[in-house]
């Protein structure tokens, strides 16, 4: 079995410079080419999912999620704004034709929501979302006062249509 690492090639090399400098992420990949055998695995107990993605189908998912990918599968990250004052959250994009393979701490919810149809959840919580979707970012506070401030955290609202996959744990 030949094994490579080289540095993501889509999404041109500002949008990988951008995700370096702001997010703080390497963006290398390490390539398997058979014949043989590879085994993959995370840091946390969770599920594992195989996702189809057909020609032009595009998934957003949530940054270090991803396991593996067919070599076919194009790459942009974007960055999701927070609320004032916050990070957000950056995703990885993939653009099919292939297979991409992602791990979801904890259990794995799928939703499909409706024009209009909302749901709430804490940032580290989405797993991947169609790229059809809003995301709102607000602060939930806990109390009243200086310590509900202090105790707050940034939530997102999520907007169908689309599909939407959550994970119980982080």
């Amino acid at each position: 079995m030949k094994v490579d690492r080289k540095t993501i090639k889509s999404g041109g090399i500002l949008s990988s410079a951008k995700r370096y400098t702001v997010g703080g992420i390497p963006f290398f990949l390490t390539e398997f080419q058979g014949p043989g055998m590879v085994s993959f695995s995370r840091d946390g107990v969770g599920e594992l999912r195989e996702l189809e993605l057909k020609n032009g189908e595009t998934l957003e998912v949530g940054e270090g999620s991803l396991v593996c990918a067919t070599a076919e599968v194009r790459y942009e990250a974007i960055y999701v704004s927070g609320t004032a004052g916050r990070m957000g959250i950056w995703m990885d994009q993939f653009t099919g034709p292939g297979h991409i393979v992602i791990h979801a701490n904890g259990n794995l919810v799928t939703m499909n929501l409706q024009a209009g149809e909302k749901v709430v959840c804490e940032k580290r919580a989405i797993l991947h979302k169609t790229p059809t979707m809003k995301l709102t970012p607000f602060i939930q506070k806990v109390g009243e006062g200086l310590r509900g401030t202090a105790m707050s955290q940034e939530m997102y609202e999520i907007e169908g249509p689309g599909r939407v996959a959550l994970q119980t744990g982080r």
